[in-house]
Protein backbone atom coordinates (compact mmCIF):
# COMPACT_ATOMS: atom_id res chain seq x y z
CA UNK A 1 0.00 0.00 0.00
CA UNK A 2 1.26 3.52 -0.36
CA UNK A 3 2.59 5.36 2.19
CA UNK A 4 0.36 8.02 1.12
CA UNK A 5 -3.14 5.89 1.00
CA UNK A 6 -1.62 4.49 4.67
CA UNK A 7 -2.25 7.94 5.79
CA UNK A 8 -5.45 8.69 4.39
CA UNK A 9 -6.61 5.12 5.98
CA UNK A 10 -5.27 5.96 9.12
CA UNK A 11 -5.99 9.52 9.76
CA UNK A 12 -9.40 9.23 11.18
CA UNK A 13 -7.33 7.63 14.22
CA UNK A 14 -4.79 9.78 14.81
CA UNK A 15 -3.98 12.12 17.09
CA UNK A 16 -5.04 16.29 16.83
CA UNK A 17 -0.64 16.22 16.06
CA UNK A 18 -0.61 13.50 13.73
CA UNK A 19 -3.69 14.55 12.33
CA UNK A 20 -1.69 17.93 11.19
CA UNK A 21 1.14 16.20 10.03
CA UNK A 22 -0.40 14.02 8.11
CA UNK A 23 -3.13 17.02 6.49
CA UNK A 24 0.33 18.93 5.72
CA UNK A 25 1.90 15.93 4.48
CA UNK A 26 -0.75 15.05 1.85
CA UNK A 27 -1.26 18.40 0.91
CA UNK A 28 2.19 19.13 0.56
CA UNK A 29 4.15 16.02 -0.88
CA UNK A 30 6.35 18.11 -3.24
CA UNK A 31 7.55 20.09 -0.43
CA UNK A 32 8.42 16.71 1.64
CA UNK A 33 11.11 16.05 0.09
CA UNK A 34 13.33 19.51 1.14
CA UNK A 35 12.23 19.29 4.46
CA UNK A 36 14.15 17.94 7.14
CA UNK A 37 11.91 16.31 10.11
CA UNK A 38 12.75 20.11 11.16
CA UNK A 39 12.14 21.96 9.08
CA UNK A 40 8.62 19.96 8.77
CA UNK A 41 7.81 20.48 12.74
CA UNK A 42 8.81 23.94 12.45
CA UNK A 43 5.90 24.33 9.06
CA UNK A 44 3.09 22.51 11.44
CA UNK A 45 4.20 24.07 14.79
CA UNK A 46 4.91 20.49 16.78
CA UNK A 47 8.34 19.10 17.91
CA UNK A 48 10.76 17.07 15.62
CA UNK A 49 10.14 14.02 17.95
CA UNK A 50 6.52 14.36 16.98
CA UNK A 51 7.57 13.99 13.30
CA UNK A 52 9.65 11.09 14.28
CA UNK A 53 6.99 9.17 16.26
CA UNK A 54 4.44 9.86 13.21
CA UNK A 55 6.96 8.12 10.49
CA UNK A 56 7.33 5.37 13.11
CA UNK A 57 3.67 5.07 13.74
CA UNK A 58 3.06 4.52 9.75
CA UNK A 59 5.53 1.53 10.04
CA UNK A 60 9.01 3.51 9.24
CA UNK A 61 12.43 3.51 11.12
CA UNK A 62 11.88 7.20 11.09
CA UNK A 63 11.36 10.56 8.95
CA UNK A 64 14.04 10.17 6.25
CA UNK A 65 12.54 6.24 5.67
CA UNK A 66 8.77 8.25 5.51
CA UNK A 67 10.14 10.90 2.90
CA UNK A 68 11.92 8.35 0.78
CA UNK A 69 8.29 6.29 0.39
CA UNK A 70 6.73 9.50 0.12
CA UNK A 71 8.52 10.76 -2.71
CA UNK A 72 8.51 7.10 -4.15
CA UNK A 73 4.83 7.64 -4.26
CA UNK A 74 4.58 10.85 -5.71
CA UNK A 75 7.32 9.59 -8.40
CA UNK A 76 4.96 6.95 -9.01
CA UNK A 77 1.92 8.74 -9.36
CA UNK A 78 3.56 11.40 -11.93
CA UNK A 79 4.89 7.86 -13.83
CA UNK A 80 1.40 6.59 -13.94
CA UNK A 81 -0.15 10.09 -14.97
CA UNK A 82 2.27 9.96 -18.00
CA UNK A 83 1.70 6.81 -19.21
CA UNK A 84 -2.35 7.31 -19.21
CA UNK A 85 -1.61 10.56 -21.08
CA UNK A 86 0.55 8.93 -23.64
CA UNK A 87 -1.94 5.95 -24.50
CA UNK A 88 -5.23 6.85 -23.38
CA UNK A 89 -7.98 4.41 -23.63
CA UNK A 90 -9.39 4.01 -27.06
CA UNK A 91 -12.60 2.86 -27.05
CA UNK A 92 -13.35 -0.32 -29.02
CA UNK A 93 -15.56 -0.94 -31.82
CA UNK A 94 -18.53 -3.18 -31.24
CA UNK A 95 -18.30 -6.56 -33.39
CA UNK A 96 -20.17 -6.15 -37.22
CA UNK A 97 -23.40 -8.65 -36.84
CA UNK A 98 -23.16 -11.35 -39.29
CA UNK A 99 -25.26 -10.75 -42.08
CA UNK A 100 -27.24 -14.19 -41.42
CA UNK A 101 -28.06 -12.34 -38.30
CA UNK A 102 -29.57 -10.24 -39.48
CA UNK A 103 -31.84 -11.60 -42.19
CA UNK A 104 -32.65 -14.38 -39.58
CA UNK A 105 -31.31 -16.82 -41.03
CA UNK A 106 -29.08 -18.09 -38.26
CA UNK A 107 -29.29 -21.43 -36.52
Amino acid sequence: MSCLLKIRAMREDMSLIERKLADFILENTHLLRDYSSQQLADAIGVSQSSVVKFSQKLGYRGYPDLKFAVNEAVVSASNQTRTQASHPRRSVPLPRLLPSYATGTMR
